[in-house]
């Protein structure tokens, strides 16, 4: 039984600038006395590439003093454009949430990301330089895409194995989504990303 349960996420800006911050409206729900801090990573996703994800923040929280119901915002600064290869900055990247307990991860909650420019003549003669003053990022702020692990809660038993799957693999893990399949998962009423129910 899960000590941590995470009952909702809403994202508070799904549509605006490239380097506006992200910010996430998160509610969980603590079941049992905990002894250590609930740990929370945001990382940027261009492609099952690891080595060209970007983590936003990470912060801690320490355990609460009663159990129930807690609510907080979660915010990360936009990512470094020049972290990212050139050919990735416009097109289908992914925002990636991941939830610790002791050095075990126990929830990811992950968006795909529509990079583009804010007027149709930019996007259909792309500026031979990327101009990031019109960039924008649209998300699929519905259609998340969640996993729960199993973890130790109670000892100092820490297994790490629930964290081999790379952020990149997670989000991109049948190849890279171009902007046409974006669209269509917008269009989409139904929710066709595997996981996306966060009871």
């Amino acid at each position: 039984m899960s000590s941590v349960n995470v009952l909702n996420i809403v994202p508070k800006n799904p549509i605006t600038k490239f380097t506006d911050q992200f910010a996430f409206e998160i509610l969980i729900e603590v079941l049992s006395e905990l002894k250590k801090e609930i740990e929370w990573k945001m990382v940027y996703i261009t492609s099952e590439n690891q080595n060209e994800d970007q983590i936003l923040n990470e912060i801690e929280i320490d355990p609460p003093n009663q159990l129930g119901q807690m609510k907080f915002t979660f915010e990360g600064d936009a990512p470094n454009i020049t972290k990212i290869p050139e050919n990735d900055v416009i097109g289908v990247a992914a925002i990636l949430l991941c939830c610790s307990y002791n050095g075990q991860e126990f929830f990811r909650c992950g968006y795909y990301l529509n990079i583009t420019y804010d007027n149709e003549e930019m996007n259909l003669n792309m500026p031979e330089k990327i101009d990031i003053a019109h960039l924008v990022r649209n998300m699929l702020s519905d259609k998340p895409r969640i996993v729960k692990y199993e973890i130790d809660w109670e000892g100092d038993n820490v297994n790490k194995g629930n964290v081999n799957e790379g952020a990149g693999h997670f989000m991109f893990n049948e190849g890279k989504i171009d902007q046409e399949k974006f669209k269509d998962m917008e269009k989409d009423k139904n929710n066709i990303t595997s996981g996306n129910n966060f009871q």
